[in-house]
């Protein structure tokens, strides 16, 4: 709703001028010296009007006319202003994902939406004010505050580094956030304004929302994915290109590791095309760095792999039986995961009924009958534990002890029937697994199978997961980083160079990640001291694609009529008060006998 209903009324204004220049333009009369005044009977009367400027004598009645000319103009323009009492709340969804930065320097879709945001905040009143950040999950920028100036330091929270924007996931939480204040005290729904890079994914039907969208397509080319895992002695690396613009368009890959330029590619890709890239680099390597040149959004145009974990767990097998031992130390070697010390042992397997000192892990040996029963399935194995992933035992042959229960705590990992074969206890202080297994070759086949090593790289693998430290070194932005902690704190450096101490409780954390780059973690005190590094990448396929986004509104806060009901009209003011100055108008030209 303007200020101003009907703005072409002002072409009345012309009037004001008009009326002036009567007053400013009068005949100039020459002095004539007569005799009498005998026989001049309208002496007093001048003639007003005339093509000659002279010195003005404007008597009250022209700011009366001027005055009355004027509020007539106005009221012809059809003024109105917001009712205090029909102002409503304003919550503001703002796309916080990367996109909102694509395009040149000061023409970005956050600028430009921020731009049309102030404007709004400027031609409308509301009764308070709250901003909402759509990431990848909605979360308030601040509190709800009652005027616009004070939304200025939640602005600067607007940062757009997310991997994604779940906007109808943010419109579900401004309702929400709507209709807690509603249920409070604020009777009146709120208007909800939505600034984005995209256009709605479906019509905009609520009466209460307007989806304003500044994108503008451009070219940019992007990486969607990007690994490096550890092979033996070397590391495999995977580089997936993609261009997701409406145009062809070409590029540059500079791999550089350090200082030195391991390669350089030039890229030609046509709409929506990949290119990937799959290469090996020496174990020792130290990080590499994954660039293309320049184009509308920078974020997505650079990816960090660090060298991954090669880690091991030391073990310490403590198995009387000589022909199972030797049987068990070349599994674990066959893993790769079994580390060339074993003190202090971080893994026991044993035999004895008691549990291992200290932090380290146990697999108990279980005794067995002589001769041990041969069990050839159907076995039931819990596929969601740590233990069994990738397991098969189809076709296998397991010798264990036909009258064995579940030991209290323990629960059932692999069964034949109702006879537990491998059990598992969580604890504290380490995870304790009972196995009841005949390793001759009269008993039992597991052994002969691949199926054996891989359960023993599971159970080793496992172990690596809850050492201190960081389970990976490469991720994605957006997702989970979790980190096991020396002891009960943490401190992070953010890529900038910023630090932020973070708590640990129990040992474990999740460390916030909020921008790409590299990061480095580090926990302990002198003696023990952990630091590691781990790099965040911006790999998002649909945020970097930029030939789906748009300029325009879609929505509106109400019907026109709804808004109508929201102002009030000046008119009957002006109205009433250009009658007072016609009154009084009239008033002083009947004092002076009609002349002025």
């Amino acid at each position: 709703m303007p200020f101003f209903t009907y703005p072409l009324a002002w072409i009345a204004a012309i009037a004001l001028p008009a009326l002036a220049a009567i007053y400013f333009l009068r005949h100039r009369f020459r002095k004539q010296p007569v005799s009498s005044l005998l026989l001049w009977q309208m002496h007093r009367e001048s003639r007003e009007g005339g093509r000659r400027v002279e010195k003005p004598q404007l008597p009250l009645v022209f700011f009366l006319e001027l005055l009355v000319l004027l509020l007539i103009v106005l009221a012809a323009t059809g003024p109105r202003w917001q009712v205090p009492r029909t102002t409503r709340p304003l919550i503001v969804v703002m796309d916080d994902s990367q996109s909102m930065l694509a395009g040149a320097k000061g023409q970005s879709a956050r600028e430009r939406a921020m731009e049309r945001l102030r404007e709004i905040l400027a031609e409308r009143d509301f009764s308070s004010y709250q901003l909402v950040a759509a990431g990848p999950t909605p979360r308030a920028m601040g509190g709800k505050v009652l005027h616009p100036r004070e939304l200025e330091d939640q602005f600067e929270r607007w940062t757009c580094q997310a991997p994604g924007a779940k906007l109808e996931a943010a419109l579900g939480f401004a309702r929400r956030l709507n209709t807690e204040a509603m249920a409070a005290k604020d009777r009146r729904e709120s208007d909800i304004l939505v600034l984005t890079d995209h256009p709605p994914a479906r019509p905009v039907t609520d009466g209460r929302v307007r989806w304003l969208a500044f994108g503008k397509p451009a070219l940019n080319f992007s990486f969607v994915n990007a690994a490096r895992t550890a092979h033996l002695d070397e590391d495999r690396c995977l580089l997936e290109i993609a261009n997701g613009s409406a145009t062809a368009g070409t590029n540059i890959l500079r791999i550089t590791a350090g200082t030195n330029l391991i390669s350089q590619t030039n890229l030609v890709l046509g709409t929506n095309t990949q290119r990937r890239l799959r290469f090996n680099v020496p174990a020792n390597t130290p990080g590499l760095r994954a660039q293309l040149s320049d184009d509308a959004l920078a974020s997505d145009n650079r990816v960090d792999l660090l060298p991954p974990l090669r880690r091991q767990v030391r073990v310490q097998l403590s198995v009387t039986n000589a022909e199972f031992a030797s049987l068990l130390a070349d599994t674990l070697a066959d893993t790769g995961l079994r580390a060339p010390a074993n003190q202090p042992p971080e893994l026991v397997i044993h035999q004895s009924p008691s549990r291992p000192e200290g932090e380290a892990w146990g697999v108990r040996l279980m005794p067995l009958p002589n001769p041990p029963e041969r069990f050839t399935g159907p076995f039931v194995v819990d596929a969601n534990h740590e233990l069994t992933r990738g397991l098969t035992l189809l076709g296998v042959t397991w010798g264990a002890d036909p009258s064995a229960t579940n030991a209290p705590g323990y629960l059932p990992v692999i069964t034949a029937g109702n006879v537990p074969l491998l059990t598992h206890r969580p604890g504290r202080r380490g995870q304790q697994v009972n196995l009841r297994y005949a390793h001759g070759d009269n008993h039992s086949t597991l052994h002969k199978t691949p199926q054996w090593p891989a359960l023993f790289w599971n159970l080793l693998h496992w172990r690596t997961q809850h050492q201190p430290g960081l389970r990976e070194v490469n991720h994605r932005l957006g997702v989970d980083v979790p980190f096991r902690a020396v002891d009960a704190n943490a401190t992070l450096t953010f890529p900038d160079g910023t630090e932020r101490a973070i708590s640990a409780p129990g040992g474990e954390a999740v460390l916030p990640v909020t921008m790409p780059g590299v990061y480095t973690v580090v926990s302990g005190s002198e003696t023990n001291r952990l630091s590691e590094q781990f790099a965040v990448n911006f790999i998002a396929g649909e945020e970097s694609s930029l030939a789906g986004v748009a300029t325009g509104e879609w929505g509106q806060w109400g019907t026109k009529m709804e808004i109508r009901f929201e102002y009030a009209a000046f008119l009957p003011y002006l109205v009433l008060l250009a009658l007072i100055g016609t009154v009084v108008h009239l008033y002083f030209v009947s004092k002076h006998g009609g002349r002025i």
